[in-house]
């Protein structure tokens, strides 16, 4: 009789220490990830870290012509958010060469060619840019 009462015992054992294993794996693989998130969120970069706290910041997306001058020669956008300023000439002449001496920036632009470029403007901030000559001018108004 005690033998299959071992019996039993060991077959009732068998399942319950293998949930029982189950369950400490599970906890591991949790733990490794919980450990994982933490690195990644202690190793983020600041920016990254204030735009994930903020939410996504929408990407202000303007551009100006060049077509005998800049259009608009003024620009308008919201400071502490990104701006993706693109440059489109259309025609031949010294506005397409364009320096942005705050951003100390020279875009050199062939006829039908866009450039882009990418910053984020501090509130009250206006960033001038003009032609090679100083001919041609136009700003960029962060308020």
């Amino acid at each position: 009789m005690k033998a299959t009462t071992s019996a039993k015992s060991t077959a009732h054992e068998g399942p319950g220490r293998k949930e029982m294993r189950q369950v400490k794996l599970s906890s591991v693989v949790a733990g490794l990830a919980l450990g994982a998130g933490l690195m990644a969120a202690a190793t983020m970069p600041d920016a990254a870290r204030a735009a994930g706290k903020s939410g996504t910041q929408k990407v202000q997306k303007v551009t100006v012509t060049i077509d005998g001058g800049y259009k608009p020669a003024t620009v308008k956008v919201k400071a502490g958010q990104p701006v993706q300023l693109t440059f489109f000439s259309k025609g031949a002449s010294c506005a397409n060469t364009v320096n942005i001496p705050a951003l100390k920036k020279t875009l050199a632009l062939k006829t039908g060619q866009k450039k882009t470029l990418t910053f984020t403007p501090k509130k009250g901030q206006t960033l001038a840019f003009a032609c090679g000559m100083g001919m041609y001018k136009g700003r960029i108004v962060a308020k």
